[in-house]
């Protein structure tokens, strides 16, 4: 009410509320169970926010205090499990909110995106957990977009480093940033994938190992893609040889809030490519020019180009360290699909390769890649 009257959000008030459909849904649930289940079974409701603490300042998602969760954990089992006066027939289940934390001060505050699986990692690593189930409405970690590549099936196993890869390149099944917890426990746990609406299905592990090997037809897990992005080129040659252009070039894109996705450039430095999104494209060229004026008006870098609407299509697959002939596979794949393709980049793990192409072209270049990859 006070919001309504005041027309005016604070952060805090948006954070304090958002929370709210957690807190009821996790209540309700708690209270299911309990009318459900058998007497010797006691589900009790836990509000995140007594336990989970997370440091707000420190990144902008909130980083997790974890020394002083574990602590909270300890006293909140003492005190519900003091409540049950001592039946040791008794079985306590904890029904806990997801998305919900306390910062340091003690105020309610949120995960922000993904926040509730990331609620589901943090707990699994201070209860010490043997494995962390994700329930979403996919059968797991699949090898493409399956509205995009009919043929694409869900990987039995996948490892922390491709998952990452696969999150990261489009794959909305897990987020990055919930895989941290089980990464960081000692030992490290288990995340499976299942779906909520098909419960029987085995899912997909992510776990140390993978499915992926050495094999020409079994490096590669999956393709994933990014689409909605833009490429952009610095060239000319004041470039070449020239200390701290690249720091230059991306302090300047940092100082705008330009995310790069992407980089590129040849041995020759005559330029460098790197993507986008596509909405800060005019942002990133205004602010590039602006930085180097000078060298634009003595003809030391020779043009500032944007092409969009493009796309990232990337390979993953720890299988293909050391291996190969993979690269070679992949553009061949996009070369017999009459793919061109703007931009290249792979890092020295080998473990995703990947180009950018137009974005009228992404789709046939994912199920090009997944059939060469005999992955359909």
């Amino acid at each position: 009410k006070t919001v309504a009257l005041m027309k005016w959000q604070a952060s805090r008030i948006r954070e304090l509320v958002s929370g709210y459909g957690e807190l009821w849904s996790a209540q309700i649930l708690s209270a299911l169970l309990k009318k459900r289940s058998a007497p010797e079974h006691h589900f009790v409701y836990i509000d995140a926010r007594r336990i989970i603490t997370v440091d707000e300042d420190a990144i902008q998602d909130g980083a997790v205090v974890w020394d002083v969760s574990q602590k909270k954990l300890e006293d909140v089992y003492k005190t519900e499990l003091s409540k049950l006066g001592g039946d040791a027939k008794t079985k306590m289940h904890f029904v806990i909110t997801g998305y919900v934390a306390s910062n340091t001060e003690g105020v309610a505050t949120t995960l922000q995106r993904d926040g509730s699986d990331y609620s589901a990692a943090i707990m699994g690593r201070l209860l010490q957990s043997t494995m962390i189930s994700i329930w979403t409405d996919v059968d797991g970690v699949l090898s493409a977009d399956p509205r995009r590549v009919p043929n694409a099936h869900a990987v039995a196993e996948v490892s922390y480093n491709e998952a990452m890869e696969l999150a990261y390149f489009g794959a909305k099944v897990i987020h990055p940033k919930t895989m941290q917890p089980a990464i960081s426990s000692n030992p490290q746990i288990p995340i499976y994938i299942r779906n909520t609406f098909n419960p029987t299905f085995r899912g997909t592990r992510i776990y140390l190992s993978s499915t992926t090997n050495t094999e020409p037809d079994k490096c590669v897990c999956g393709f994933s893609s990014i689409d909605g992005m833009a490429l952009i080129n610095v060239e000319g040659s004041g470039l070449i040889g020239v200390h701290g252009v690249a720091k230059r070039l991306f302090g300047t894109l940092e100082a705008v809030g330009v995310n790069v996705v992407l980089i590129s450039q040849a041995s020759s430095e005559h330029s460098i490519t790197f993507a986008t999104i596509e909405d800060h494209a005019e942002l990133a060229r205004n602010a590039i020019s602006e930085e180097f004026q000078k060298e634009l008006k003595q003809n030391r870098i020779s043009e500032i180009t944007v092409k969009s609407p493009t796309s990232i299509i990337a390979a993953v697959g720890d299988g293909m360290y050391h291996v190969a002939g993979v690269s070679g596979r992949f553009f061949t794949a996009l070369g017999d699909a009459q793919i061109n393709v703007l931009a290249i980049s792979q890092g020295c793990s080998e473990r995703n390769v990947s180009a950018v192409v137009s974005a009228s072209q992404s789709t046939r270049a994912l199920r090009a890649l997944h059939a060469a990859f005999r992955l359909s």
